[in-house]
């Protein structure tokens, strides 16, 4: 009975040996079969698991001009806009250094800016709250403000020209170009003080003229053109006239190298010799009055040129315009209305200056004053009166108060050549 007992006790050990076996083998084949039987998790990066959420995109702000070149006194608008788009954000605009204003945005982000710039610059936007958040500059430039007024205008004769420039603090140097009938006849400058230049010059000519003033860059000011146009009328002009007018007209006569008895503003008789000398070169009416065709002929007229201009010091006498040229280096030095053979009887060809007498009688009466021989009795002298038509008995007759001056411009020996 005894050894039953234990044979049994030994069959129960075996069997709680396999078991605890066969306990062991499941836990080991456990994790396998749950692996093949259920999905594996996903993988989390070790940045996600660090970073829960990405950091907001920095602020932007933009500015554009509403023009990049104005006129002192003018207003310019700058506009913009905060990206992302945030209301009340405080946007302050500059140029250069100088403060221009400060705004705040609207619900978009946008904002609005209007201001009157006193020098040129870089506008800028920048948010008060970070002054690192800035736009791109905008260049501006400011021109000064510019007015011309002038006195009268008369043709030939200097005029007064004041140009007004703001600010007032303005120093630059003001040039004016001066075109007519499209050419450029004159160049000046004056430097500004006080808010103005002054420019004193003539326009020679009549009708239209075009000024062209140029103000350099000073004091933050761009450089600036301001163009404006003028009329300069004509007046008809006779013996008896008296008035700037005349004065203008000797003064383009003179510049013709035509003789004038002096410069003044009364029309004498003298200065009737001196308009018909003017006529007579330049194939005009004899009329002694100087017209409005006149004032156009001397406008542009060039110095009548000589027909021996390759000789020295000479005299020419033009029989068909009926006029006296003095020649020196190789161009008229003066010219004057003169009369000749009425029958067309005084001599052409080449001759010189035989002699010279202050004053001389003629075999049909009158004193001859300053005579200058050149062939037999044919002489060039002063006579009274010098019409506009051939008129003498041969010799050349001057106007009295004009033959001193050509006497004392000829010499013994002298070259004249006398043609038609």
């Amino acid at each position: 009975m005894r050894q039953v007992s234990t044979s049994r006790t030994s069959h129960r050990i075996i069997a709680l040996t396999l078991l605890a076996l066969a306990i062991c083998l499941l836990a080991v084949a456990a994790p396998a079969f749950a692996s093949s039987a259920s999905p594996a998790p996903a993988e989390t990066s070790p940045a996600a698991a660090a970073s829960p959420s990405a950091e907001p995109a920095p602020p932007v702000l933009t500015s554009v001009l509403s023009r990049a070149a104005l006129v002192f006194g003018d207003t310019v608008t700058v506009t913009g806009a905060l990206t992302p788009a945030t209301e009340g954000q405080e946007v302050l605009v500059t140029i250069g250094t100088t403060e221009a204003g400060r705004v705040l945005t609207d619900a978009g982000g946008a904002f609005t800016l209007t201001f009157t710039p006193r020098r040129s610059g870089d506008v800028v936007a920048s948010l008060s709250a970070d002054p690192t958040v800035v736009s791109v500059p905008q260049a501006l430039a400011v021109k000064p403000k510019v007015s011309v007024s002038h006195g009268a205008l008369i043709p030939y004769l200097s005029s007064r020209f004041v140009v007004k420039v703001a600010p007032s603090a303005y120093a630059g140097v003001v040039t004016v170009k001066v075109t007519h009938r499209g050419a450029v006849v004159g160049r000046y400058r004056a430097r500004a003080r006080d808010g103005r230049a002054v420019l004193q010059f003539p326009l020679r000519g009549v009708e239209g003229f075009t000024l062209t003033f140029a103000l350099a860059a000073d004091g933050g000011l761009a450089a600036r053109s301001y163009q404006t146009k003028v009329r300069v009328k004509t007046r008809t002009l006779a013996a008896g006239s008296s008035s700037a007018y005349v004065k203008g007209m000797l003064t383009g006569l003179q510049r013709l190298a035509i003789r004038i008895p002096g410069m003044g503003s009364r029309f004498t008789t003298q200065v009737k010799d001196s308009v018909m000398a003017f006529q007579k070169a330049y194939r005009l009416p004899r009329t002694y009055v100087f017209t409005t065709a006149c004032w156009r002929k001397m406008d542009g007229a060039k110095t009548i040129r000589p027909r021996y201009s390759s000789l020295a010091t000479h005299l020419e006498v033009d029989k068909t315009r009926q006029i006296l040229m003095v020649v020196k280096k190789g161009k008229v030095f003066g010219l004057i209305a003169v009369s000749t053979g009425a029958t067309g009887n005084t001599p052409e060809g080449s001759f010189r200056i035989q002699q010279k007498h202050p004053f001389t009688t003629s075999g049909y009466g009158g004193i001859l004053v300053r005579t200058m021989g050149f062939v037999g009795n044919f002489a060039i002298h002063g006579y009274s009166p010098v019409p506009p038509y051939p008129a003498s008995h041969g010799c050349v007759r001057e106007p009295i108060w004009v033959c001193y001056w050509v006497y004392d411009q000829s010499s013994v020996g002298e070259a004249l050549f006398i043609y038609h």
